[in-house]
């Protein structure tokens, strides 16, 4: 390599760095250094929980270069959870409001900014889907006086269709990933969010995410198919921003969720039908510290719990509790999990982050329905 192109390659270099720190707070890997979950902070990440938050965000683009990972099919390296995103609100000088489009090499976690981020604390408590097929992501959104709202679209989805002579194979759900299709399924999510001001010092914001996940897995005209049995999956939030004081923000945040995991399989002379489910909510409260002109400190704790109704093993759970029963309920109990923060800027290029989370109390709690039988752990057996 000669000089010019070394010259070129430090050059740019050092104009990465320098970027970074401008467009790091709209990146979702910002709060997943500092171990957060986006609900208690102000930032652009939370804005797929809070869509109505697009609106105080101002003009950004972004970027991330995502986790390299191995197939363990092929054991060649492969690129994951590569993403970018835009907000606009100067579109038309801002007169049709403010527009967010994301994309994304996989689809995110249910109220997520990406695959990797977890609705909910705890083991239990990750979007099971899984899917490389994200078409768009788009987010509007428009002020009304002390009145936000947001609109939110979103959709992923894959088909394989191979047409022998006599006997069609469908396949609607992401064949590219590492799971089953019920874990695997498309998605088309709708979206809405809702802020207003109570007061000078208190924000209040409402969010809620529908999607109809589905999958199919067939073969016509032999009859044998596989489909999904409830394709409802949503989540519901709300939080409260409150500036008690000039350098402490207060965010009390509560969450429900639930996952639709139930499939059916048909034959020509048979109907199964498994009922499957994942549900959980929290609720918690952090403070958010500015310490001198730009760091910040947060501390705070959630209260949550996770629960898996299952007739099959989808999870792999039945193993790692030492049950070879199908119909488990699995619940795991957070009381509460604390978690704390620090973002410092050591110079005007180099930001530091660090964070950590556990929870103080915390239990898994599995009963073995066909054998009247129940197992609790005061950590995860799983890990």
């Amino acid at each position: 390599m000669n000089s010019r192109w070394i010259s070129k390659l430090w050059l740019g270099s050092v104009a990465l760095v320098l970027m970074v720190p401008a467009i790091a707070g709209a990146q979702t890997s910002r709060l997943e250094g500092m171990s957060l979950m986006p609900d208690y902070v102000k930032d652009p990440s939370s804005t797929f929980t809070f869509p109505s938050q697009i609106n105080s965000t101002g003009n950004y683009v972004y970027g991330e270069l995502g986790n390299v990972l191995f197939n363990p099919n092929t054991g060649s390296p492969v690129t994951l959870d590569r993403q970018m995103g835009a907000v606009l609100g100067n579109l038309w000088d801002g007169r049709y409001g403010t527009w967010g489009i994301f994309l994304r090499e996989e689809t995110p976690a249910l109220g997520q900014g990406d695959a990797f981020a977890q609705p909910n604390p705890g083991f239990l408590g990750g979007d099971p889907n899984q899917n490389t097929s994200e078409s768009f992501d788009v987010i509007w959104g428009q002020h009304f006086g002390t009145t936000s709202v947001a609109f939110r679209l979103n959709r992923s989805f894959a088909k394989f269709e191979d047409e022998m002579p006599g006997v069609t194979t469908t396949l609607e759900f992401d064949p590219n990933t590492f799971n089953s299709e019920n874990l695997s399924r498309n998605v088309l999510g709708f979206g809405g969010g809702v802020g207003f001001e109570m007061n000078p010092e208190t924000n209040i914001e409402l969010g809620v995410l529908y999607q109809t996940r589905t999958f199919e897995d067939g073969v016509t005209p032999l009859g044998a198919r596989a489909e999904e049995d409830g394709p409802t999956t949503y989540q519901v939030a709300a939080r409260a921003i409150w500036e008690s004081q000039p350098n402490l923000m207060v965010v009390p945040v509560v969450k429900f969720y639930s996952f639709d995991l139930g499939n059916k399989t048909t034959t020509t002379t048979t109907s199964t039908t498994i009922d499957n489910s994942l549900k959980g909510w929290s609720a918690g409260v952090a403070g958010n510290w500015t310490l001198g002109s730009n760091d910040l400190f947060v501390l705070g704790v959630t209260f949550a719990q996770n629960k898996i109704e299952q007739n099959e093993d989808l999870f792999g759970i039945a193993g790692g509790l030492g049950t070879a029963s199908d119909s488990l309920d699995i619940t795991e109990t957070i009381t509460p999990n604390v978690f704390m923060a620090l973002e410092t800027n050591v110079n005007n290029w180099l930001t530091l982050r660090m964070g950590a989370n556990k929870g103080a109390f915390s239990t898994i709690k599995a009963e073995d329905r066909s054998r009247s039988e129940t197992q609790k752990f005061n950590q995860s057996p799983l890990v």
